[in-house]
Order: C-alpha cells, then structure tokens, then sequence
C-alpha cells in the first residue's frame, strides 16, 4: 500500500539569516565564468555552448548570511511510503528528495546528509550537499534550492497517493512542478516545465543525485565517450575521451581521481538513458529516464586536499559522496531554446539495482552489458509510467508569493496545471502589491534594507507613474539595471539620491563605477554608502574589496577596528582586515588571523582567497629572513597550507 504522510522532521541545521540585500551587480563570478572548450569536440556538440547565461541573479537575493552554528531544527516534510522504499522530501529546501530508503535491503540508495549545513556553491551563494537536487533555468543550481516549494497531494487513477511540488522561477519566468509517487520497487518522478508566455526562452534542467563514493564504487552509463570538464580559477576547461581512461586511469571508479572533475557521458541517441553507481557487492542506485533527458554526468571532488576538504565542510557524517547527475542536454555549460507557449515533461525513475559483482568490476564494456541486462523492465516501466490524477487537494506547504503576483500583473496564468493563490502572497511582495493596486510606491525609512526586487518593463511603466521618491527612483535604476541599461540605472540611483541620501544607491553607484573600471570613482560613493550604514556587513565587504583594490589598506583597517563586535568576527571582514594588515606590513598580525583555527563560512567554490592569502603573508616573512625570488611551491615547501584553509578544486 502506497501513503503520504505530510509532516515535520527534525534535522540538525545551521542558521540560514536574512538575504543580502544588496542587488547582484557583476558580484558574482559563478554566471561570468570563461568556457575554454578543446579543439576537438565536434562543432554539433558546442552549438549550445556559452548560450543563455545571465548577467545578473535579480531580482533574486543572495543567500549568504549563514553560519556553521548549528541546532536541531524542523522541516516540513513530504514522506511517500510502501513496502519496497521510502522517500522523504523536503519541500521548503526547494524540495530535495532527502532520502530514498531501499526496504529490501535495509540500505539507503543515496547520499543522505546528516544536517543541513549551507556553503557557498550555487547561484545564490547558499547550497547544501545530500539527496536530489531539482535545477532548473540556469547553470550553477537552482534558484530555489534553499527556498520553499508548493506541496500538495494529488490522486491517481488507482486510488494512490502522489506528491505535487512546484513553484515560478522568476528569472526565466516559468512555472515548474515536480510530481512523485511509488510504483511497487520504483520512485516515479515527472518533471513538468512551462513557458506560457508568447516568447522563446533559454532554458535548462539537471537532477544531481547524491551517491556514498568508497573505493569500489563504479559509475556505469551506456557511453563509450565523454565530455570531461577542468575547474580553472573562475573558469571551465571542455574536452573529450574515451570511457574509462583517462591518463592511464579508470575514472569510471571516482576515487582515482586526484582532482575535482566533471564528466558528461556521452549517450548515443538510441540507447536507454540511465545511469547507476554501484558498490563492492554490485548494488546501488539505478536512475532512468525518458528519452527527453539525454544527459548523464559524474561529479567527484577528487582526493586531494581540497576535494576532501570540501565534502567535509558540507557534511559531519564522515562520508565521502559523488553526484551522478541527470540533465536535458550533453553538458551542464549549455542551455537550449524552450518554445514561446510550449510545455516540457518526462519522467525520471530511481531504484535499488543488484549486479553481479565479478562482471561490474571487470572490464567496462561487460560491466555495461551486465547492468543493460538487469534493467531493461524497469526502463520499460518508466516510460509507461502515467500521472494522470483523478483529484487534488489544496497545498499543504505553501511556497513563495511570486507566483501569485506575476498571475496579477500577466496577460495569462503563468501555469495551466498549479495554483498560485494570492493566499501565498506576503510581506517580499506587499510594496509590489499596493503599486499595482493603489498606484503608490511606499518611502521606507532609509536605514532600513531593501526587502525585495522585481523585474520586466511592466513594473518600470507602473513605476513611472507612481509619486516621485527615493525609493521609487532606487527601484527604478535596479529594474534598468536587470534590462541592460546602464545609463538610465545610474541616473535613476543618483536621483534617488537627490530626493534622499541613501546607502542603497550610494553603494549601487559605486559597483556601476567599478564595473566600468572607474575605481577611484566607486571608492567615493562607497564611503558614502558607509558613513551612512556602518552596520551593514555586505556593505562592508563591498567597501573592503574597493579600497583593497585601490589600495586604500589603512582606511579598510580603520573601518574595520571601528565595527562593533558582531561585524569584527565575520569571517569574511576578517579575511579582508588580515589581507590589509599584510600589504601594510604587519604579517605577524595576519598571521596571527589566518591560521587552522580561522573558518569563513562564505568561502566560494572555487576560490582561492585563503590559500593566496596564505602564501602572501609566509612569502613576506621568508623576504624578511632573507630569501628572495620566492615561487609559490617554495613557500608551500616551508609553509605547507594547513588542510582546514585547503579549499583548492584543481
């Protein structure tokens, strides 16, 4: 018997905070990242790309004030259930599929994650690592991964349970939902994307599945080729091979792997879609797929320093994880064109597998062979899966109010399946709401940040007409900021400042400044942003970075030294305060803050701030003893980096 039970789980977890709210200006490097791609992968396969980035994640705010303090918290969660597995969501973390429980054989089949611990590695900053995550409309994660989604339950045909979640991506502007249910030894999961609107959108989905990585575990997919992907310091490097080799080694087995990789299988068009990774004993989780998603990757960390580092600093469960990935089209460096008033679905399935051990570990072509003969039924099931349901009933947990508000201001419903009740909406969209109803635009104090952001013309046009204030013409540079016009933005924030001197559009000023390579420029207007809000901790990296840059090391100090103590003790202003206190000379200070004690919670994938720090502030005190024409290995030599700052992909 197949049930769904809505209820709250308890799962240790750290503090997420308030959003950032300033507004992403070329702030982050995720979605400006270089695509270098090799030589010799066929022209057919780089149409798509580079296509379809974006230049800015408004009108979303960044999730970056998290800490790693954690305490046991509830979550709302959807649990489908009967005698083979389990399956345990959480809808209000953009409705990861936490667990997926094998009853069977008593194993869990994923990576489950034994907290909820938030790093910086997506879009908004904010992801964790664990389960299923659902991307949708953009490289670099969901939008949504630590956001809430619509739940409800729906009813099949046949008298059972299904789970419904869905919410509006804004960037795109589409309405998606992801629909779940049990059928017998098989999780059943049917994607549905909308694009209602009368224009072509880019667009992009990839499932990444958590797996437990051990020294046996083998990822088997039906491909002889591969696209392979490079980290380079903000940056990919594409090429290709041939399964399994790659410089002498079998990186169909993770753990040889020394670095950080990405592989995306390259799946001829007539072969079944599927994936599995497969432990010692030849079991594991199996996904297949409809034909629609073509696409399969594995992602590892690798075993070095960095890598090791970096599942660590996600989890406190002592386990090593790999993603086995699942994704629309070849590589997740590419988006493709979604049809003006056009709908996408397919149906992905995720169960036990059990292999014969000796031919799964044996040569790769007969470990193919041996998966390709135990799956064929289920593949077949997949694909005949039907969720067609008889009744619905209203949303147990309810998502965010965008949805709601875009059906009020929008010639048509933004989804022909979900409702979006206007119940949903809340304080992000309350301003938005009595613009649009009363014609009035509130004037907020200005010590006060922003709460939220919209985009698209029709907002600008109600915007217009509104009453003149600061607030409006703050709203109005950060709306023609989003459309690519940087002219009208600026002279909109300045005039926002000619009604009210504010720190919002003296910091927005500043980042246009800087963008256009005007440092000097943008080192005025954010002392201003300053003076008025010292308070602010985003306001305060911001300042730091352009006085570092411009070379103002003692004015940073000085701000620093005079921040309250709350502020002084935030990792990254203490990063920024150590990196000042080295160019003045005062290593034997930085050092005294950068050392295996020192923890950033907000330290990017990717980035490499702590260990250049390191090597700059070792390098000054080995100048000082006398040595001269130093390389960084010669530093590391001396000075190894301590794995607790180890964070380096590559």
């Amino acid at each position: 018997m197949n049930t769904l039970e809505f209820k709250k789980i308890k799962i240790l977890a750290a503090n997420m905070g308030e959003d950032n709210c300033l507004p992403d200006m070329m702030n982050d490097s995720y979605i400006h990242a270089k695509i270098n791609v090799a030589d010799n992968i066929p022209e057919s396969d780089k149409k798509y790309i580079g296509k379809g980035m974006i230049n800015t994640l408004l009108p979303y705010k960044i999730q970056d004030n998290y800490d790693r303090s954690r305490n046991m918290k509830e979550f709302n969660a959807a649990i489908l259930e009967n005698e083979f597995l389990k399956a345990v969501f959480v809808p209000e973390l953009g409705g990861r599929l936490w667990s997926l429980y094998d009853k069977n054989s008593q194993k869990e089949l994923l990576y489950s994650n034994d907290v909820f611990q938030p790093c910086n590695l997506a879009l908004r900053n904010a992801w964790f690592s664990g389960g299923v995550e659902w991307n949708i409309s953009i490289k670099g994660h969901n939008p949504l991964t630590c956001s809430p989604m619509f739940a409800q339950k729906l009813t099949d045909t046949d008298g059972a349970p299904m789970l419904r979640m869905y919410e509006y991506e804004r960037i795109r502007g589409v309405a998606y939902s992801i629909t779940a249910k049990l059928e017998s030894d098989i999780l059943m999961v049917n994607i549905c994307i909308e694009n209602n609107e009368d224009k072509d959108k880019y667009m992009y989905w990839w499932s990444n599945i958590a797996v437990e990585e051990t020294k046996k575990t083998r990822v088997i997919t039906p491909a002889d080729s591969s696209f392979y992907c490079s980290y380079t310091e903000n940056g990919y490097y594409l090429d290709m091979m041939n399964l399994p080799y790659l410089s002498g080694s079998d990186v169909s087995y993770a753990t040889n792997l020394e670095r950080s990789r990405d592989f995306f299988y390259n799946i001829p068009e007539d072969e079944e879609k599927w994936i599995t990774a497969l432990n010692k004993d030849g079991y594991g989780l199996l996904h297949m797929s409809t034909k629609e998603l073509k696409g399969r990757k594995l992602f590892a960390w690798g075993q070095g320093n960095g890598g090791r580092h970096w599942n660590e600093w996600l989890s406190d469960c002592g386990k090593n994880y790999i993603e086995i990935q699942a994704g629309l089209l070849k590589t997740q460096l590419e988006h493709f064109v979604m049809k003006a008033n056009s709908t996408l679905s397919f149906t992905e399935g995720y169960s036990a597998l059990s292999a014969d051990p000796h031919a799964v570990h044996g040569d790769y072509k007969a470990a193919q062979a041996e998966v390709k003969s135990k799956i064929s039924q289920k593949i077949e099931r997949v694909k005949k899966s039907s969720f067609i349901y008889e009744c619905e009933e209203k949303p147990f947990y309810i998502g965010s109010g965008w949805g709601a508000l875009e059906n009020m201001t929008s010639d048509c419903y933004i989804s022909n399946f979900n409702h979006f009740d206007e119940s949903s909406l809340g304080e992000e969209q309350k301003e938005w709401l009595e613009l649009l109803k009363c014609g009035i635009f509130p004037e907020p104090d200005t010590d006060k940040t922003i709460a939220s952001y919209v985009k698209g013309k029709k907002w600008i046009d109600l915007l217009k007409k509104a009453p003149d204030n600061w607030y409006k013409s703050y709203h109005l540079g950060v709306l023609y900021y989003i459309n690519g016009d940087s002219e009208t933005s600026m002279k909109n924030f300045k005039d926002s400042i000619k009604y009210k001197e504010n720190p919002w559009a003296y910091r927005n000023i500043a980042q246009l400044e800087k963008i256009n390579g005007n440092y000097n420029e943008a080192l005025k207007y954010m002392k201003k942003a300053v003076n008025l809000k010292n308070d602010y901790q985003p306001l305060l990296v911001n300042c730091a970075e352009i006085m570092l840059v411009t070379e103002n090391y003692e004015e940073w100090i000085s701000i620093y030294e005079s921040a309250d103590d709350g502020l002084k003790e935030n990792g990254r202003l203490k990063m920024l305060y150590a990196l000042a206190l080295n160019r003045i000379g005062k290593t034997e200070a930085a050092q005294k803050i950068i050392n295996k004690n020192f923890i950033m919670p907000d330290i990017k994938e990717g980035e490499f701030s702590l260990s250049h720090l390191w090597v700059e502030i070792y390098k000054n005190l080995m100048q000082s003893d006398g040595f001269e024409n130093l390389s960084v290995e010669d530093v590391l030599d001396k000075y190894p980096l301590p794995y607790e700052l180890d964070f380096r992909m590559h």
